[in-house]
């Protein structure tokens, strides 16, 4: 099992929050996100496979629940 360094891991966050703001705010796109991203990760040596590897951007979310566009329907209720 590999320790990381909770004061990289600690700087790593926080560039990946500064990013996140500058990619809402339209400052980058997408591209320059994943760049930026990748060049973070591998300053501060986080792995590719890390849990704490900032990838909601990176990967599209894929839930089950968004599958189906019915809504719940509540006993009481008619659909």
């Amino acid at each position: 099992m590999q320790v990381i360094d909770m004061s990289k891991l600690n700087r790593y966050l926080l560039s990946i929050e500064n990013l996140k703001a500058m990619y809402k705010d339209g400052l980058i796109d997408a591209k320059d996100y994943q760049k930026a991203e990748s060049f973070l990760a591998k300053k501060y040596c986080i792995k590719k496979v890390s849990l704490y590897r900032a990838n909601d951007l990176i990967n599209n979310p894929f839930r089950v629940m968004y599958i189906h566009d019915k809504k719940e329907v509540k006993s009481n209720e008619t659909s």
